[in-house]
């Protein structure tokens, strides 16, 4: 009882001493049974309203303390070119194959050019073809892959002067060509020193809205896989082009331009649900994150789950093991389950990011090689990611909330804080003179 009655009577110094309104009333000597009761259920009624306020403006602030808004001052802003990936029909090389064909010296020529004849034009949704080829796997699949394919030595003209180069990439399509990309160090068919990576991605103003680019001198149609420069080449986004005959084609596209403010940066990742490119989290691209990467990360993962290894298409560790040609069916089981569970992954967007939409192409056949040409529309608009309320924002509100509900401050913290200490103290040192007693 004895220690009931100290507690009791701490709490009431602490109270009587505190500036917060309301509380004087709980200790006031004067106030009547029913008075301090009344007070009772008024000062809990304000406090679960403040809690509850401060709950939701806190559970914004720390989950969504975003916008995207829009910036019209296009006048100020380059657009990047868009991406092109190119993979083309006439992909054998004949002498490559014959040269191969002496080099390896098969038991069964025939099988073996039959082998190689599917696996150039293998990817990942005809994987089955290579299944019945098991004598064959003790070859590196991508090397083989790599040298039977016909390299195709052009350049991309721009209408301004400017000429881009096309990378020789390997990807879940095969061997193809990209343009434009900076996804190109992760998807690079052959080794490429770091001087030899692109730095700058062609940008065009909006000034220079009728730009067009085109490539030419080919010697085969190819189906075109557009994107933009952060993005994997996906079949999602793509031009089938006739494989008989020669085509000229021109292409329009619309970029979607979201660009994410400084102040972003200062936000935790689960705050702003996006990451910039430095802030990676992936097991096989633990230097560089974009969205395609996190798909790409996330299915490579999920082919080791199921089959214990990878198809040959990747460039990752090399203690990652590759698929055996039998072991290549356990993966063409798989792929519509994994495709499925991607949107399962948790990958976040890119803060900033470009794609493109396909706005009208016109395709014909013509007498000449084949050639591609295409422009973009210069947007007039892009999108923004703003924060709404920053941390000082949040403490403005908090103080707003405390201000309003019991008239507090910092300082009457400070004043609460500091009568707890001294009441304990005092009353530790007025237990110790009794016990010494």
């Amino acid at each position: 009882m004895a220690y009931q009655f100290y507690i009791t009577k701490f709490i009431s110094r602490v109270l009587e001493r505190n500036t917060m309104h309301g509380v004087f009333h709980l200790t006031n000597p004067k106030s009547s049974l029913a008075e301090k009761i009344s007070w009772v259920l008024v000062i809990s009624s304000v406090v679960i309203c403040s809690i509850y306020l401060l709950t939701l403006f806190w559970i914004r602030y720390l989950t969504n303390p975003t916008v995207i808004s829009l910036d019209r001052n296009y006048h100020e802003w380059n657009t990047t070119f868009p991406s092109l990936t190119v993979c083309f029909h006439d992909r054998l090389n004949t002498t490559a194959r014959d040269m191969l064909i002496d080099q390896v010296k098969p038991e069964n020529p025939q099988k073996f050019e039959q082998f190689l004849a599917r696996l150039v034009e293998a990817n990942i949704f005809r994987l089955e073809t290579l299944v019945e080829f098991e004598e064959y796997s003790d070859m590196d699949l991508k090397a083989v892959l790599n040298q039977i394919t016909n390299f195709v030595d052009t350049k991309v003209m721009l209408d301004n002067g400017i000429t881009g180069k096309l990378f020789r990439v390997i990807t879940e399509l095969g061997i193809c060509y990209t343009f434009n990309s900076d996804m190109v160090r992760f998807t690079s068919a052959e080794e490429l020193e770091e001087e030899d990576l692109p730095t700058d991605l062609i940008q065009i103003s909006a000034t220079e809205r009728d730009i067009m680019a085109s490539l030419g001198n080919l010697t085969s149609n190819g189906n075109i896989y557009y994107h933009g420069p952060y993005e994997i080449p996906s079949y999602l986004k793509k031009l089938i082009v006739t494989l008989a005959t020669n085509a000229f084609l021109t292409i329009t596209f619309k970029p979607v331009i979201i660009t994410a403010d400084s102040t972003i940066q200062d936000l935790y990742v689960q705050q702003r649900r996006c990451r910039f490119s430095h802030e990676s989290n992936l097991e096989f691209y633990p230097n560089y994150y974009s969205h395609s990467l996190c798909l790409l990360d996330c299915r490579l993962r999920l082919f080791l789950d199921h089959c214990s290894c990878l198809p040959y298409f990747y460039n990752v560790n090399a203690q990652v093991p590759v698929c055996r040609p039998k072991e290549l069916q356990c993966i063409v089981d798989h792929l519509g389950e994994i495709r499925r569970s991607l949107s399962s992954c948790g990958c976040l967007k890119d803060c900033n990011t470009i794609s493109f939409t396909l706005q009208h192409f016109v395709m014909f056949d013509w007498f000449n090689d084949p050639l591609i040409k295409w422009d973009i529309e210069v947007p007039k608009v892009r999108y923004s990611r703003r924060i709404i309320f920053g941390f000082v924002d949040a403490m403005t509100s908090t103080g707003s909330i405390f201000g309003l509900f019991f008239g507090a401050s910092v300082i009457t913290l400070i004043e609460l804080f500091y009568s707890v200490v001294k009441n304990a103290f005092q009353s530790s040192i007025t237990l110790q003179t009794m016990v010494f007693f």
